[in-house]
């Protein structure tokens, strides 16, 4: 059989996956969309191709042939987006960790190197160039073809024909008449695309076109031929791809290197892709079988038989098969992601694996078309509201507490209640993400239909409600037939796993419905304070500007990494620039080394960015996140987010308020009590390294929080050998530098370059460091061979934590993840305490009658509105649930605050 080799337009579709994917970032901040959506298109092309060569055909970094030729091609094109930028240093990387090689040549566009093997191909060899550009159908022929992945098209010589009307071999000839504006390829003035395809089809060519511009009838087309005769060549010159690349590869035949790709994709926190390389969606990869991934399971494939509900008698049959059957899943569709903003529009129930039914409740019509039959909406919640509050009947739901939000806002609640998402979670957190798609592809070897094939995307996409009925069942009853069968099989997996079947028991499961409620409840925020913070950090962002400016010796973007770049390193000639694709790197690190050096700029510039992200992350967005409904903001909880088991935030993210610098400081202060309560805040007091002096047993470190004393100046006095009474403000401020470093597996370097002292110095201190407090380096060491031997670490409540990275074979990998097998334990134990103080304090608040409401949770800090006739008594109560939840060898210490703000409660 003819060998098949697959050429991958690599930027262009890099440039797709960062426009079309939503925005991703990875924990440390960096962008990863684009990455995201690149190496999803490689794992399809791969997995439904399976060739036999591939290569990723890649642009040059410097000026092309065609530049220098013609100055102003693709002149128009705008900068690259800065987040698309910070992507760009991962980009080889990420082809190679698939093993595929990746073909740039100096001087030449992708498109030519693409070209050149389309011209080298050899008679018994097959191609297939996945990509959109239309520039590349020239090359289609016998044995070519094109695969748009995004349209899921392939595009052979007679798809040519329909968007060209010529073949092939005249496509230069057309596109030269037409010109590309994109590129600023001039074309003839006046010439579409019609008139394009049937000048060439009447006079054979371009070259016959010019020659017979004289003959054409009308006369400003014949007039713009002949006038632009000169442009039309120069176009002819600029589309056509160069078949003579020197090409220094000569081998396509790559070697799927499965451990490097998943490492390399849990690097970028791409959980659920590295899962699938255990899974069918790679399974041939490369020719070669693999192993199906421990969690995966034999399922009936009955999938898709579901019903649509519409008449009382069909309505009181499934609420009967689920009564009988003790159990069923149950999810909603709604026309937003907000929850409390979603209008409901139906609901699904699953009773048994296949056995699944679709409850239209607010389908519309339109011009076309009716509304469809369905029952009324309080009718049918009348006749659940009985199911759904069943202490008989375990109701299950994959992100419950989305449901719970909607079905609340209709005065219906559920309980009991168990949450796939969250049972996957207590399962394999740090393994791979837990959404429902995800987890049937890795566990049930099912793909499920996807949101956008029901609803569409783009500006053709629509609301749930106006998907027809038919569509709306198959995709809402699978959702609920796919959480059944998951939680058949987490729930045996938990059963054989006491600690976890604990964990989310008393940790994870309770705290589902506390963060429903404290969602609902939201947290006020003062606009107009807001509004002026807004105002007042707009006209400090216009004085910065004008400064940078000043000292650059003239304008620039301040916002394009890329010109600034250029002016610190070129321009003004600064130290330490380190050239990256598409420019010099400019990120936070740079720009504080520059600013330490004493370059003014460099500080003026970390202040700009500061101040901007405040304005737009929050002193602008969090006005636009007031819920017309409730006059407060609501955010959403992700209780599955980070592999510790911390919680995280968005719409707003309470997690990253920069709360050390004033300007963060006023960004908490907009958040308000209602008028006259008070906000209460209670924050655990260095609870990592008191549960690191519980783990490691160190006496000294448990001593120091017995005895209740500043335990950086202890630190200080022990590693130093002062006095604790002598210790300085240097010592103190080196030693809390430490003990906080410690817990995250901080080695020299990062003390060297965080203190400004020398390596020696740096590895002299953390040595003291180890010796004064024995017992912590034995229980790293310990814990780092347990992850070593296990692929995962354990808290002190049995959480398991992941880090697949472990035995990584590129050093800077396992690296991370040895730090992170330190860190996690103790970050993850602090989650867990946290989230069981949640849901003791929700119930006694509840069950204590009183006023006092939890509102946040950021960090070790819990947030709570009270009216001041209360905190008296509920100030005691708080401390002593906070304080009480567990027993280790220190005790554990919260400090508490209030006022009006939240900023005035610290």
């Amino acid at each position: 059989m003819a060998k098949h080799l697959v050429i991958i337009d690599g930027l262009s579709f890099l440039f797709r996956a960062y426009h079309g994917v939503r925005p991703l970032t990875r924990s440390d901040g960096l962008p990863t969309n684009a990455l995201y959506g690149f190496a999803q298109m490689v794992l399809r092309v791969l997995d439904e191709l399976q060739p036999d060569l591939c290569a990723v055909a890649l642009d040059s970094v410097g000026p092309t042939f065609r530049k220098q030729f013609y100055p102003d091609y693709k002149a128009h094109r705008k900068e690259m987006d800065a987040d698309m930028a910070r992507q760009m240093p991962y980009f080889e990387p990420l082809i190679q960790s698939f093993g595929l090689p990746a073909l740039r040549v100096e001087g030449v566009e992708a498109d030519d190197i693409i070209a050149t093997l389309v011209a080298k191909k050899a008679p018994d060899e097959r191609i297939t160039i996945v990509s959109s550009d239309k520039d590349l159908m020239q090359l289609i022929g016998p044995d070519v073809v094109m695969w748009d992945t995004l349209k899921n098209v392939l595009i052979g010589p007679d798809q040519v024909v329909e968007k060209f009307g010529v073949g092939p071999d005249r496509v230069i000839d057309v596109q030269a008449l037409i010109g590309d504006s994109s590129d600023n390829v001039p074309g003839v003035p006046g010439v579409g695309p019609k008139t394009a395809q049937q000048l060439v089809i009447k006079y054979g060519s371009l070259d016959g076109v010019l020659a017979h511009a004289h003959e054409v009838p009308q006369p400003k087309l014949r007039e713009s031929l002949m006038t632009n005769k000169g442009a039309a060549e120069t176009s002819r010159r600029l589309v056509t791809l160069k078949k003579d690349v020197p090409i220094s590869e000569t081998s396509f035949t790559y070697a799927p290197t499965l451990d490097k790709a998943r490492d390399f994709l849990l690097s970028l926190e791409f959980r659920t892709l590295a899962g699938k390389m255990n899974t069918r969606h790679v399974a041939s990869i490369g020719k070669q079988a693999l192993t199906n991934n421990v969690n995966t399971v034999d399922v009936k494939k009955d999938f898709g038989s579901y019903t649509t509900v519409t008449t009382p008698e069909d309505l009181a049959a499934w609420i009967a098969r689920a009564e009988a059957a003790g159990r069923v899943a149950v999810d909603t569709e709604t026309t937003s992601l907000d929850a409390l903003q979603a209008e409901l529009v139906g609901v699904s129930l699953a009773v048994a694996e296949g056995a699944a039914c679709y409850i239209p409740l607010a389908h519309t019509g339109d011009m076309f078309a009716p509304a469809p039959v369905q029952l009324q909406k309080d009718y049918v919640l009348s006749k659940l509201r009985p199911l759904l509050t069943n202490p008989a009947v375990l109701k299950i739901g994959h992100n419950i507490k989305y449901d719970l939000l909607v079905l609340g806002q209709e005065g219906v609640t559920v309980a009991p209640f168990d949450d796939t998402m969250v049972m996957s979670f207590c399962l394999d957190g740090g393994l791979h993400n837990h959404g429902m798609d995800g987890l049937s592809l890795l566990h049930l070897n099912h793909t499920c239909i996807s949101y956008k094939e029901v609803t569409g995307t783009g500006a053709k996409q629509v609301t749930f409600d106006k998907v027809p009925v038919d569509k709306a069942t198959a995709y809402a009853a699978e959702d609920a037939d796919v959480t059944f069968r998951l939680h058949a099989l987490f729930e045996k997996r938990l059963a054989d796993l006491p600690s976890l079947r604990a964990l989310y028991d008393t940790v994870e499961q309770p705290l589902v419905e506390v963060l429903a409620a404290m969602e609902r409840r939201g947290v006020r925020v003062d606009r107009p304070w807001l509004e002026g913070l807004s105002t007042d950090f707009a006209s400090r962002l216009t004085e910065i500007e004008a400064a940078v400016h000043a000292a650059a010796g003239g304008p620039f973007n301040l916002n394009s990494p890329k010109q600034l770049g250029e002016v610190l390193f070129e321009k003004l000639g600064l130290p330490g620039g380190k050239r990256t694709q598409p420019g010099y790197s400019t990120d936070e690190d740079v720009l504080t080394t520059l600013a330490e050096a004493g370059h003014a700029i460099a500080r003026q510039m970390l202040g700009y960015r500061t101040l901007a992200k405040l304005k737009g992350t929050y002193a602008d967005a969090l006005v636009a996140q007031i819920n017309p409904r409730t006059g407060r903001v609501h955010t959403s909880y992700n209780q599955t987010g980070a592999q510790t088991g911390r919680l995280s935030s968005s719409d707003p993210n309470l997690q990253n308020i920069p709360i050390r610098t004033a300007e963060g400081r006023k960004i908490r202060h907009a958040f308000v009590a209602e008028p006259g309560w008070d906000l209460l805040s209670a924050d655990y007091s260095q609870i990592e390294l008191r549960l690191l002096a519980h783990v490691s047993g160190s006496e000294a470190l448990r001593r120091a929080f017995r005895d209740g004393v500043d335990i950086h100046a202890f630190t200080a006095h022990q590693i130093y050998g002062v006095p604790l009474a002598d210790v300085t403000t240097d010592q103190r401020r080196a030693a809390k530098t430490i003990n906080f470093g410690i817990v995250y597996g901080m080695g020299a370097y990062s003390l060297a370059q965080q203190l400004g002292i020398s390596n020696k110095e740096a590895s002299d201190t953390i040595n003291a460091y180890y010796a004064r407090y024995a017992g912590i380096r034995e229980w790293m060491d310990a814990t780092v061979a347990f992850c070593r031997a296990n692929g995962y670490v354990e808290t002190l409540f049995g959480r398991r934590i992941h880090l697949p990275n472990i035995s990584a074979k590129n050093g800077g990998l396992r690296a991370n993840a040895e730090r992170a097998a330190i860190n996690a334990p103790l970050q993850g134990a602090n989650a867990d305490i946290i989230k069981m103080a949640m849901a003791r304090l929700e119930k006694q608040l509840t069950d204590g009658g009183f006023k006092t409401r939890m509102l946040l949770q950021v960090h070790d800090e819990l947030v709570f509105e009270a009216p001041p006739d209360e905190r008296p008594r509920v100030e005691p109560l708080i401390r002593a649930v906070m304080e009480g939840v567990t027993t280790l060898d220190v005790p554990l210490v919260v400090g508490l605050g209030h006022g009006a703000t939240w900023e005035d409660a610290h």
